[in-house]
């Protein structure tokens, strides 16, 4: 498949325009990777989000400037914004913790789990764990060893993830590897939920500490059930981090205003092309 499109670039008109993924953009491409993005055909490479490593030293030498950074559109429109947590068994006034993975076996979701070992037994805390039914046999495995398991609740409702995490208390956002993931951070946030993200270079480009979630080290469980913990505890927080949630969303593009930006990057790609 790489060498079909390294071909099809090369027989296709000049200023091509590519859509690289922030998973693709790293400092060691493969060879193919190299002869596609440095082809003189490609006049712009598109990037959702800016890794950490988008502009260093490395990648310069091999994308030069044709990165640009054109980050997402997104529309609160397109999920259910206030579902109903009751129908999973989660009580009425619980705090609910939700988090999601489209992975059969996910580290962050055994994370959420573990981390329930350092949240007192006797709070209306409970966690919504939405993954693929094959991956809930694994979840189960772990729950079992739990001191409380009453306070897991297992989902496979991948396509309304994003609106059962904006309707929890707070979201436990894993990974940026999926689209999923990612409109559910961004729907909680315009919702005003605060979200707990793992430390990575991307979620760190989105999840500010203290103005609108927390970031942790996925390996280690006990800071998230601390800050769990103290979210339940604290309603000034809790309103604090939700207003500056709902902040932060507007900082980011509409669909709209993020097609016309494509419109923009587009235009001045053939105002280049049609100059002698």
């Amino acid at each position: 498949m790489p060498c079909a499109i390294v071909l099809a670039t090369i027989a296709m008109l000049p200023r091509l325009v590519v859509r690289l993924s922030y998973l693709e953009c790293y400092a060691h491409p493969s060879t193919l990777a190299r002869i596609l993005y440095r082809s003189a055909r490609v006049a712009m490479i598109s990037c959702d989000m800016a890794p950490e490593n988008a502009h260093d030293s490395v990648t310069a030498r091999w994308l030069g400037d044709k990165i640009s950074i054109l980050p997402s559109g997104h529309s609160t429109e397109w999920y259910e914004k206030d579902a109903d947590l009751q129908s999973f068994g989660i009580p009425a006034g619980a705090f609910a913790v939700a988090s999601v993975s489209d992975q059969q076996d996910d580290a962050g979701l055994r994370w959420l789990v573990a981390s329930a070992h350092w949240v007192p037994m006797d709070l209306p805390i409970h966690f919504l764990l939405i993954a693929p039914e094959s991956g809930h046999e694994r979840l189960r495995r772990l729950i079992r060893k739990m001191p409380f398991t009453q306070r897991f609740h297992l989902c496979t409702r991948m396509e309304d993830a994003p609106g059962l995490l904006a309707s929890s208390s707070v979201a436990v956002i894993t990974g940026w590897h999926s689209e999923l993931q990612r409109r559910a951070c961004m729907l909680c946030l315009s919702m005003g939920v605060p979200v707990f993200g793992a430390d990575t270079a991307v979620i760190r480009q989105v999840i500010q500490p203290e103005v609108n979630g927390e970031l942790f080290t996925v390996d280690d469980p006990e800071p998230l059930a601390h800050s769990i913990f103290e979210l339940y505890e604290n309603q000034e927080r809790r309103s604090l981090l939700s207003a500056g949630a709902r902040r932060s969303a507007r900082q980011w593009p509409s669909m709209p205003q993020h097609l016309l930006q494509l419109r923009t990057a587009f235009e001045r790609i053939l105002v280049g092309s049609s100059e002698p």
